[in-house]
């Protein structure tokens, strides 16, 4: 596996984000968390290029389509 280190500027709204990633994936750090949602992400929109459907089942069992604009034709 190759490593690159990426220095990124965050806005607060980023960190925030990558915290509550960290704590609901169990990372160990930041940037575990952020590799964790790079994986996520990647996995999602290559469904949704694919035609594929990426669904979200509720607590009240119904369902809910997701779209992310830009991909898949959404």
């Amino acid at each position: 596996m190759k490593l690159t280190k990426v220095t990124m500027n965050l806005t607060e709204r980023d960190i925030e984000n990558t915290e509550t990633l960290q704590q609901r994936l169990h990372s160990r750090s930041k940037a575990s968390a952020v590799s964790s949602a790079l994986v996520i992400a990647e996995e999602i929109t290559k469904r949704l290029e694919l035609g594929e459907h990426v669904l979200v089942r509720k607590k009240d069992n119904s369902m809910e389509r997701v779209f992310i604009p830009g991909v898949g034709g959404a």
